[in-house]
């Protein structure tokens, strides 16, 4: 169920994320087909709003939500007919030398890095020196990727790596900060010091999921390198970055001192900036991008010019190839939303969206140095879209329906949505309020009189006589209505039925260890809520069976001494502190990153522990 997507939070290079809730918003009059906008570009830059917009709202100034989110300095590119409409930047490169953002200020990239990278690997398809489909360990010269038993079910390719189905390991990277010692692309697929991640390794069978892994892009990093002979940040302005005009880019890591002073410091979500106020990623095709938007649009308008045969550095058939989906709506290196294609970036400090229209030549890219910038991109993203009548941004402010009483009673009740999570509904005045268990409530608007609206997402929820029908980023499932006295995991978990929840859990990893329900991320998230609410058995239960899941994680038993700690067992916590910092103390470690940070924080927490008694 996708509704769980807005409890999420992305980490560095994470995948990008769906943007747009299909329902009608607020029209602005903008010139958005000419050149010149500038006369009504104050309209945009104060129409930033919410997912959902109902008539009467308020919306909001670039501005207002800059100093909301903590964003020190945003850039934006529009682009449509062929060419870059508009170019501005808002607020601070960097605080501290109160150096204002140009369109040319360089931001970093994260992960659009990827498809930028995916155009530079099938233009060495097209000149034969790589193949899509074939075992990419025949082009590998300097390192030899590990055979076990997921790759003799299926070789890895580099088709499967461009669109993660390869079934690669370790999802993004953290960078290095500046002035550190960087490891060479060899010790990052080894996962041995300098570098900060664990291996790169095939554990699951090539080509049967897909799993975003940054890792598998650092793979074909490789081997784009290894047939050609030529360094990675030459060869993509070779193949890419030179042939498209993006003049402002560079793989280059670190960033060359002469450019540092033409690029954005990085900031924390509550606006404090990084260490060394960049970090280095050499794993460059994953996150290594430095980049401004108005380079970004010129790749969207190659990508959309090359779509239609009008030239560039792939041919259209190559083209059209990149954008054809291969699994969760991911093709090569972008993400399909019809009719749009797209990506986001993050990288420590950064945060980044390119978001295109495959047919009709328009398009945006953002850019900013915060954390928190992506729900200040989607906002404007939304202004943007709405103001100019892109496809899937409505006209009309959403116009709420009136509901009888009664009929709210009837919609009331509990609904399924997984093995775990219920949705409970209840009636609120005149309209409806939901719930997940252990989760905060959600306000659902009426738009009809069978269905609602989520307030902070979109999401369209449809009851029918055989239940209630959830509908988001064009794709419907169902949610069947519980029985009475039918209860599921996570609802045992929170009505004393604490056993018989910890079985349930326990046969679904043992079933399917990668089961959404039983994720290290949501025990834990539930572990926490249940600490708020002062039940210290039901939270120290659901963290010892994360210990359990994963015995070699010590940021799990971190979690756990964590837990006991707050129940008011300091022993029990100095313990479980003392058995996580010395797993996070091994050599060849799986986990380095994570292990580093459990090394501060344990040995922070023993030392107060300690000086508290």
């Amino acid at each position: 169920m996708r509704i769980l997507d807005s409890l999420g939070v992305q980490g560095s290079n994470s995948p990008p994320m769906r943007h747009l809730p299909r329902l009608p918003l607020l029209a602005l009059a903008v010139a958005c087909a000419s050149s010149k906008p500038q006369p009504k570009l104050a309209a945009i830059e104060h129409g930033l709003r919410p997912p959902v917009l109902v008539e009467g709202d308020a919306t909001w100034s670039i501005e207002e939500r800059m100093r909301q989110y903590h964003v020190p300095g945003l850039s934006i590119a529009v682009f449509g007919e062929g060419k870059i409409l508009w170019a501005k930047g808002y607020g601070l490169a960097d605080v501290e030398l109160q150096q204002p953002v140009t369109p040319e200020t360089l931001f970093q990239a994260g992960s659009i890095s990827k498809p930028v990278a995916a155009l530079g690997a099938l233009a060495l398809v097209e000149r034969g020196q790589l193949l899509l489909q074939a075992d990419i360990r025949n082009v590998l010269r300097s390192w030899r990727l590990p055979q076990n038993e997921h790759t003799a079910v299926a070789p890895v390719t580099l088709e499967e790596l461009l669109a993660h189905t390869a079934g690669m390991s370790v999802h993004g990277f953290p960078g290095y900060p500046a002035g550190t010692e960087l490891p060479s692309i060899v010790q990052i697929l080894e996962g041995v010091p300098p570098a900060n991640t664990a291996p790169v390794r095939v554990d699951l069978d090539p080509g049967s999921r897909w799993r975003y892994s940054g890792g598998g892009y650092t793979l074909a990093q490789l081997a784009m390198t290894d047939v050609s002979g030529t360094p990675f940040p030459e060869l993509m302005q070779e193949l890419v970055l030179g042939p498209l005009g993006m003049s402002a880019s560079t793989y280059e890591q670190p960033l060359p001192e002469a450019r540092v002073g033409t690029a954005g410091a990085g900031y924390r979500g509550d606006g404090t900036p990084i260490a060394g106020k960049r970090n280095v990623y050499p794993e460059m095709a994953a996150a290594g991008l430095w980049t401004t938007p108005s380079d970004l649009a010129r790749f969207a308008l190659a990508v959309q010019a090359m779509l239609h045969g009008k030239g560039g550095p792939l041919k259209q058939a190559s083209v059209e190839d990149m954008l054809r989906v291969r699994k969760d709506d991911y093709a090569l290196g972008l993400r399909i939303e019809e009719p749009y294609f797209t990506h986001g970036g993050a990288d420590e400090g950064f945060r980044a969206l390119l978001y295109a229209h495959k047919t009709k030549g328009y398009g945006i890219a953002l850019m900013t140095n915060s954390d928190a910038g992506m729900e200040l991109m989607n906002e404007v993203l939304r202004a943007v879209g709405t103001a100019c009548a892109w496809d899937e941004f409505q006209a009309a402010p959403l116009k709420l329906a009136k509901v009888a009483p009664e009929q709210l009673n009837g919609l009331a009740g509990r609904y399924r949505f997984d093995e775990g999570s219920a949705l409970t509904l209840s009636v609120r005045g005149a309209r409806l309020e939901g719930r997940l268990t252990l989760g905060p409530p959600f306000e659902l608007l009426p738009v009809e009189a069978n269905t609602f609206v989520r307030r902070d997402s979109g999401t369209r929820f449809v009851f029918a006589p055989e239940g209630l029908r959830v509908q988001e980023n064009g794709q419907t499932s169902a949610a069947p209505r519980l029985a009475q006295g039918e209860r599921l995991l996570d609802e045992q978990l929170v009505s004393g039925s604490l056993e018989t929840a910890l079985e349930g859990y326990r046969a679904l990893h043992a079933a399917d260890p990668e089961a959404p329900v039983v994720a290290a991320e949501r025990l834990d998230r539930h572990a926490r809520a249940l600490l708020e609410r002062n039940d210290f058995p039901a939270a120290l239960a659901l963290m010892q069976l994360v210990a359990e899941f994963q015995p070699d994680s010590s940021g799990a038993l971190d979690s756990l001494a964590e837990c006991t700690e707050k129940s008011g067992d300091q022993a029990g916590a100095i313990a479980l502190y003392r058995q996580a910092l010395e797993l996070a103390s091994r050599s060849n470690s799986p986990h380095p990153s994570q292990d580093a940070t459990v090394r501060a924080h344990a040995s922070a927490r023993l030392a107060a522990l300690a000086g508290g008694r």
